[in-house]
Parts: C-alpha cells; structure tokens; sequence
C-alpha cells in the first residue's frame, strides 16, 4: 500500500493485527499482548492493551454498525456518531430483546478501551524497514444506562436514549478514506455466525497488495495466522477446528473457492482460494472516480453488472450540479445501494385505461448542490463517454478535449446529462470521432 496513504494504512493495520479475536467468547484475563508475525513479506509487531477485555465476538459488528452510521451520516466534522441504542443495534445482528442492549454496553466499553502500538516491516539487506504507529479507535462514549450498582456492572443501555461516539481523529479519517468501503454489507448479512464475520474482514485486510489489488490466493502459515486472527495462546488444532468452521461458512457464501492445507502443527501451509473475477475496465471506471482500488476490486467481483449503469448514473448527477463530499464515497454506496441513484423506468398500475394516477416516487434529499470546476466536468464527461463507447475514448480526442476552454466543457457536461448527444457533441467539439 502506498505509504502516503496514511489513513488507509491505518485502518488496514487494524483489520491486519490481529487486534481483534475472531473467537464468539473471551478467552480469559486478555487485558494485555505482544506478539510478532509474518504474512507474506510483511513482518508484523504488535503489542496492545486492553482495559476491559480484547475486543472479540460482536464487538467487529458493532464497530462496523458505528462506522455506517457515520458514513451515512456524512462522516461529521467532529468525528462523533449521535445515534440511540436502538439504532445502533438494528445494525448488528444482536437484534434488540433480551439482553442486547446490556451487550451493546459491554462491546462499546471494550472499543474504546483498546489501544495498540504496530510495527509493519519489510526485511531488507538484513534490517527491518517499516512504519510504527500507536493507534486507538475511540476517544469518548457517552450513554444512559440503568444497572442495579453504582459501578454501572452488568448495566443495560436505555433502547432510545441519546447514545454519542466519538471516534479518535485518525480512525475517523481511516473511515473517510479506507478500508471500511471494501467489507460488503450483504455478504457480511449472509454470514450468521461471527467467526466467519471476523475472518472475512481479516482476509479481506491482508489481500490488499502494495499497488492496491486484492490477492486471488493468499497463503498463510498456522502459527503465523494464528496471531493475526486474535488466536493467540490457542493451540493449532484448536486453531484449525475454529477456522474450519468459518471457511464452511465463507465457501458457502462464495466469497472462498477453496481452502487447502498443507503438513501439519506449527508449521501447517493454509492456502486460501478466493472467488469472483475482476474485470480491469470495470475497475478503472470507478478509480477514474475517486474510488480506491481495492475497494474498486472488491466492488467489481461483488457487483460486476451494476458499474457501468451506476458509473452513468452518478455522472449525471455531477453534471446537474452535485458536488459529494466525496466522490469515491458516493460511488461505493451507488453500487451497493444503485436504487438511490439509479432511476427506475415507469411501471403502469394495474388495469386497463390512461385514468390511473401516476404512481409519484418520492424524491431524496440532496446534499447542497455546488457547481463543478472544468476539471471535474471534463472527468465527469470522460467517464459516460466511455460508458456510451463500451470502450474508452481515443487518445487523441482525449487531449483535444482537455484544450477546451470552460464554456465549451460546459456544454459537454449539459449533453452528458441526457439533454444532447453526448458523442455527437464531442465530435463537433473536437472534430474528431470520439
């Protein structure tokens, strides 16, 4: 991964040390560890402590559920999610009866009790050269809980009381910019058990490579993947018969072809088969908008039949103005959301006869709408036009219209918005076919 791309970094260094235990349950007094491990030609170094407890089971769902919701939310300035219990735990597959919102307690105290030191280094002329960071995911919580001591104990969160989160800067940042994007929420649904909930975000972690693509085959040694998963202390056929269970789980839902084992304890080879196929264009049309590649690969293997239309739709919506907070954002939740953004044709009621009222849709609140610079609309209008193609534009009318004045890439992007031809208007720009 590219070392500028520090927030990055730091969310994938979270998913890739193991600081969560991909164990359902705690597995003792596990408020402090150290440990050193190697993926690949990365060496890891990781050292943690954890006030009340490593974070295990649930609590990877309830951080992913804080995360959407700050997405959605617009990834606020202040870096806080405002939520109620309720809310938060619709998100989570807990379910709100019983005791769920004792649960949400324990988990959201355990978040923000952990903090950690990684090293990530590569071994080079004998030395280890890499990047150390401290991190922690959340500054302050505040709840409204009832328990039965003053302590607070065994509390329970009241279900629709003001619940407030705020993350820590860099994490916060991490979710603007990161590898929260490349988790998919339907798979993650379709996952009941956490185990495999848990090792599907570690695998999707250490997929990535430097140049952002993700793996098709990752292999792994035991007491290495180990550590990496949380499963620290465990012994590796305890290790093996924990993971076997979350691969049937990962096989089933297509996101593993196949896992192969190879000799035996410590020194056990784990070969992980990844499915899905990535289609370079489809790829190169979301990183041409903002969309970071793994999260763009991710997106392709998941939903390869939703990018061009969603591409299309999206540009549209620049072109009449739209101005995102971010644009490689709003493309990632287009394709796993393309009903916002991708207009259903018109369906007639039921019955013979023109006197049937029109069924209206009701419009979505907008964002505020600021104009494009001619630099954006000319992206803009380079992206459909490789969509309208099926290809992409020729060199040579790429350049001509990156020579147009303002008021003419003005125009380009009214015709891409449906109101003209957009492939006639670039020829009679540019004279040129396109």
């Amino acid at each position: 991964m590219h070392q500028g791309n520090e927030p990055l970094i730091n969310e994938l260094t979270l998913a890739r040390s193991g600081v969560f235990s991909i164990l359902n349950r705690e597995s003792g007094d596990d408020q402090s560890w150290e440990t050193t491990f190697s993926i690949g030609d990365r060496d890891f170094y990781v050292q943690g402590v954890a006030a009340r407890g490593r974070p295990h089971g649930v609590d990877p769902d309830v951080l992913l559920a804080l995360q959407t919701l700050f997405f959605d939310a617009g990834c606020p300035d202040d870096d806080t999610v405002e939520c109620t219990a309720y809310a938060l735990l619709k998100l989570t597959p807990m379910g709100t009866r019983g005791n769920a919102y004792s649960r949400l307690r324990d988990s959201l105290l355990r978040l923000e009790g952990v903090s950690w030191l990684t090293r990530v280094s590569r071994q080079s002329g004998g030395k280890f050269r890499g990047t150390t960071e401290t991190n922690r995911l959340i500054d302050r919580i505040s709840v409204r809980d009832t328990s039965l001591s003053a302590s607070g104990e065994g509390g329970t969160i009241e279900a629709g009381a003001p619940l407030r989160v705020t993350f820590s800067r860099h994490f916060a940042q991490s979710i603007r910019e990161g590898f929260y994007q490349i988790l998919d929420a339907e798979l993650l649904g379709d996952l009941k058990q956490p185990t495999a909930r848990s090792l599907y975000r570690v695998l999707q972690a250490h997929r990535v490579g430097d140049d952002g693509s993700l793996a098709r085959e990752l292999p792994v040694i035991m007491a290495a993947w180990r550590e990496a998963t949380g499963l620290s202390g465990q012994r590796s056929n305890n290790v093996k018969r924990t993971l076997d269970g979350a691969h049937a789980h990962l096989i089933a839902a297509k996101y593993l072809r196949d896992v192969n084992y190879k000799g035996s304890g410590e020194d056990t080879r784990i070969t992980y088969e990844f499915a899905g196929e990535v289609d370079p264009e489809l790829v190169k049309l979301l990183t041409d908008m903002k969309v970071t590649r793994p999260v763009a690969e991710a997106l392709v293997a998941e939903h390869p039949d939703r990018i061009r239309e969603v591409v299309k739709a999206v540009g549209m919506r620049l072109a009449e103005g739209f101005k995102p907070r971010s644009l490689g954002a709003t493309l990632v939740d287009a394709v796993r959301n393309p009903d916002k953004y991708v207009a259903s044709p018109p369906t007639s009621p039921p019955g013979p006869g023109p006197s049937h009222a029109k069924i209206r849709r009701t419009p979505e609140p907008q964002p505020v709408l600021l104009p494009l610079s001619p630099a954006e609309s000319l992206g803009m209008v380079a992206n459909i036009l490789k969509v309208k193609l099926g290809r992409a534009p020729q060199p040579t009318v790429l350049a001509k219209l990156a020579a147009l004045p303002a008021e003419a890439v003005e125009r380009l992007a009214a015709a891409a918005t449906g109101k003209e031809d957009l492939i006639k208007a670039v020829h009679d720009a540019t004279g040129e076919a396109p």
